[in-house]
């Protein structure tokens, strides 16, 4: 996950142009709750959240159906310029100003989006505060900076929050300062632009939570009251003013930078085609950004999508579907050669839930458990990175129909070899069609059946194992023979040393 929102505009992470000819923004349906400024944004799984712009009023958006849902209403109440970010499979939201005494608030919330409800969680550590910042890194959650109660000296401190204790820890401070952005790339926090009562601020820090420290980075430029989330391997800073506050003759952006931690550098805006605003919301799903509302002349309630050229994460094609029986079959897909795992999700026609099934390693996967003479659809999807998720689109669905219950019926076996040829070490990806324990043997025999390498295993359902080619064998065919104890599954591989 990576979207937060700091004051206004805090976040974790195509048909029309941009300055960059392969960078495309795409408008998407308006927000679902109008027109509206200072939201919280973050991304749980594959939807984006969007709430604290005044109201208690949650939305939900999903990007593969384009829709607007309202959701329950955030437990604190009425909210704005809180922060919000996700950890695991949870939304967490909190901090900002009420229109209950005093007035601004500490309370902490977490939302499950599996069953729509909203649960209080302990008050923030740092007290009463509004525009913070904050972020997520792996399963912890960070908040810091902002204004405090009474309005008099901002605040510098910087908390982290862990869900399984749900206990507040004071960090290393950070510096006074509010409407900052923050996002988080891989196993580092960063945090930039921002503002004291008197000037707007261009620094960009980096924060390493296993050595507690903040390492300052290449400055941003000034600007405050942006928008912030990662996609991959890179961070995005955009839109958003350059003074102390919005009541005077700001400049107000309308670009969006890229920063590459690898070279510490920051690449020359892409214009976002929205037009120049500050105080929005933003998000990241998979590959993809997500930004939109916002102050411009005028509170907007547009929302854009952004696909950043240098992630394509291609979609699996050439699917196809074998070994088809009464109640399980065999999915294939080409390889993707950006792929780290894919993903599969399979349902039965007049069903709306899918079945997904996650870091699958082969270009292959068998189902099973199926409902004889019944219709079913499935759908691939590439995962080019785990952390952040980097994904493709799912595939074009497929369809095919399980045959008529026979006792004679052969769960399906599936084994696979690759690379294949294989120059030093392939992988070997056994699937069965039951979860039962069972022990295997593998052999990897030579041209003259001799054994040149042997191993046993315990397989439950699945086996993924990699095999390197002893040092003294020859190129040539070899046989993979795996041994179960009710039959044998055999694969030839050539090895081109």
């Amino acid at each position: 996950m990576k979207t937060f929102k700091l004051l206004l505009a805090l976040v974790i992470s195509s048909g029309l142009t941009s300055s960059r000819a392969q960078d495309t923004w795409t408008q998407k349906a308006d927000f679902g709750g109008g027109a509206i400024a200072g939201a919280v944004g973050f991304s749980i799984n594959d939807k984006g959240y969007v709430g604290a712009f005044g109201t208690a009023a949650f939305w939900q958006y999903d990007p593969a159906s384009d829709i607007w849902t309202q959701m329950a209403d955030f437990g604190g109440g009425s909210r704005g310029n809180a922060v919000g970010f996700c950890i695991g499979s949870k939304g967490y939201l909190g901090t900002g100003s009420s229109n209950i005494s005093p007035y601004l608030a500490k309370d902490f919330w977490e939302y499950d989006p599996e069953a729509n409800t909203w649960t209080q969680k302990a008050d923030f550590g740092g007290g009463e505060r509004c525009c913070a910042t904050g972020f997520s890194i792996g399963n912890k959650g960070f908040i810091g900076t902002g204004i405090p109660l009474g309005y008099g000296e901002l605040v510098g401190d910087f908390w982290e929050y862990d869900p399984v204790t749900d206990l507040w820890t004071q960090k290393a401070y950070y510096g006074e300062m509010y409407d900052a952005v923050g996002f988080t790339i891989g196993n580092k926090g960063y945090i930039g632009g921002g503002r004291d009562w008197y000037d707007s601020f261009g620094y960009f820090t980096e924060y390493d939570p296993d050595a507690d420290t903040w390492t300052g980075k290449a400055d941003v430029g000034r600007r405050a009251e942006a928008v912030g989330f990662s996609i991959g391997n890179k961070g995005y800073i955009g839109l958003g003013n350059n003074l102390p506050t919005p009541y005077e003759d700001e400049h107000i952006f309308n670009d969006i930078l890229e920063y590459d931690p690898a070279s510490d550098t920051w690449s020359k805006g892409v214009i976002f085609l929205g037009g120049a605003r500050y105080a929005a919301f933003g998000f990241s799903i998979g590959s993809k950004g997500y930004l939109g509302t916002g102050y411009t002349n005028v509170v907007t309630k547009d929302f854009w999508e952004f696909n950043p050229a240098k992630l394509i994460c291609t979609v699996p094609a050439d699917e196809s579907t074998v070994n088809i029986t009464g109640t399980s079959a065999k999915l294939n897909w080409d390889i993707v050669g950006e792929a780290k795992r894919y993903n599969i999700r399979y349902r039965a026609a007049g069903t709306n839930e899918w079945i997904i099934l996650t870091n699958i390693i082969s270009n292959s996967k068998v189902i099973s458990g199926l409902v004889p003479n019944t219709l079913y659809f499935w759908q691939a999807k590439s995962i080019c990175s785990a952390i952040p998720i980097v994904s493709s689109e799912w595939s074009a669905k497929q369809s095919f129909t399980t045959g008529a219950f026979r006792l004679s019926d052969e769960q399906t076996v599936s084994l696979d070899l690759y690379p294949n040829p294989v120059t030093e070490s392939f992988t070997l990806d056994l699937q069965l069609g039951t979860t039962t324990d069972q022990s295997a043997t593998i052999y990897l025999l030579n041209a003259l059946g001799q054994t040149v390498h042997a191993s046993m295993e315990v397989v439950n359902g699945e086996l993924n194992k990699v095999i390197t080619m002893p040092g003294t064998a020859t190129s040539g065919w070899y046989l993979v023979r795996v041994v179960l104890s009710d039959q044998v599954i055999e694969q030839k591989l050539l090895y081109q040393k």
